[in-house]
Order: C-alpha cells, then structure tokens, then sequence
C-alpha cells in the first residue's frame, strides 16, 4: 500500500474545509457579512490575506452550531443534538412568544404552563426545527440592535449566510 501523506492532503485543505471552528466580522464598521472557517487554515494564509483577530472567535465542537454576529462581533451556542439546540435556542436567543403565537398556543401556555410548551416543542420537533431556520434565514445585523445568523449542524452551514474561509 502506498503511503499516505496527511500533511500533503491537510495543505491542500481538502480535509481542514470540513472542519469549521471558527468565526469573524472584518470590523466594528464592517460587520454585515460572517465569515467561518478552518482556524489552522486562516493561520497558513499569507498575512496579508488573514483576518484581524479582534473579532475572532473559536467554535467548540457540536452537532449544532448557532452563530450570531452583530457589529461587536460574532458569538455563538453550541449543541449536542436536535432537542437541546430547539430549546434553549428558543429560551436563550429568540424568545418563547414567537413560537407560542405562531404554532396557536398562547391559551395552554397562559399562566406561565412552560410544561405544556416544552412538551409541545417534544412532540412537533422538526415544525419547531424548520421554523427557527426560516428565522435564521431571515435574520440580518444592524448594528447592535439585531444580530446575523448562521446554523452549522455538523459542521456544514444549514441555514443563513456565511462565507467560507
């Protein structure tokens, strides 16, 4: 068998593409786009052609990946599966409302029955799922009123816009 050669394979970035773990604005007054990548990759550019690291930031691993930018920078959840990123994206970052006005459920949720919504997002998991990416695909930074959104899930961009690095 021939050998191998990673290093000759990772340099050509056919393998570090596939690996997103980093996340970047050009500036404060040049945030409107995102732009995600390999951190090893952006690190063997030339460094006229590497990004500032002042809005820089690292992604964990995870499943599930939710960035989101403004004009201080980009940020970002990170999730194990499908259950956890609808959850706690929705009570973390969106909001309950839109979700309870939407799906027609503001009368078994009135006094605060959290039990019933939760249970609800169980049982209509890929509704839930399918209305956050709409979102997502909908959202756009302005300033730090409102903020940019990008889903990952595995590492490949499933909702929102993105350049890749």
């Amino acid at each position: 068998m021939k050998d191998f050669d990673l290093k000759k394979y990772l340099a050509e970035g056919k393998l570090l593409k596939e690996n997103i773990n980093m996340a970047t604005i050009l500036s404060h007054d040049d945030y409107h786009d995102l732009y995600i990548g390999n951190k090893a990759e952006h690190d063997a550019m030339d460094e006229e052609e590497q990004f500032s690291d002042e809005y820089m930031i690292d992604l964990k691993p995870g499943m599930y990946q939710m960035i989101y930018w403004n004009d201080e920078g980009p940020d970002y959840m990170n999730f194990d599966n499908k259950l956890e990123y609808v959850k706690e994206s929705i009570s973390g970052f969106w909001g309950e409302d839109h979700f309870i006005e939407k799906f027609g459920i503001e009368d078994k949720v009135s006094g605060d029955n959290w039990d019933y919504f939760d249970q609800h997002i169980k049982d209509n998991l890929d509704m839930y799922y399918e209305e956050l990416n709409k979102l997502i695909n909908n959202s756009y930074p302005d300033g730090d009123s409102a903020s940019g959104v990008v889903l990952l899930v595995n590492g490949k961009r499933v909702a929102g816009e993105a350049a890749e690095i």
